[in-house]
């Protein structure tokens, strides 16, 4: 069976995005209070600077969302997650059992230790395609045949 590469996405940092939006909405108002009070300096600096946080903070969840990714490749004697900056492997004749949540795979070692893979609520789908072929993955190692 030929190795399989399967992309992982975590949830986005749902509370930063919607502080960066409210941030970004206070920051106009306060613009356009400032034109509204015959170009008050201080008041439209002041809005900028709450704009400019917020578009900040946009941007470093927008980056922080891409830079959760992970990677997974299967093959036959185990797998590796890579992440950016982190890779992990294992085999399969190390894994105890496989547990499957709402939104994540658990890989339970013989040694007691886990890998848990988490995604974003709406990459279910992911999620299945990921746990069919670890499914399969591991019924080959273990000698279960279809």
């Amino acid at each position: 069976m030929p190795a399989s590469m399967h992309q992982v996405r975590q949830r986005p940092p749902l509370r930063a995005l919607a502080l960066s939006a409210v941030m970004m909405f206070v920051g106009i108002l306060v613009i356009l209070m400032a034109g509204l009070l015959d170009s008050n300096a201080w008041l439209l600096g002041a809005g900028l600077v709450i704009v400019g946080a917020g578009l900040g903070l946009f941007g470093a969840s927008i980056w922080v969302a891409r830079a959760t990714r992970v990677h997974v490749v299967l093959d036959e004697d185990g797998y590796v997650l890579q992440g950016r900056e982190a890779s992990e492997s294992g085999r399969w004749a190390d894994v105890a059992r496989v547990t499957r949540g709402p939104d994540r795979i658990s890989i339970h070692h013989k040694d007691g230790t886990r890998v848990q893979l988490v995604v974003a609520r709406g990459a279910v789908a992911d999620l299945d395609a990921l746990g069919d072929d670890i499914s399969r993955r591991l019924d080959a190692n273990r000698g279960y045949g279809s």
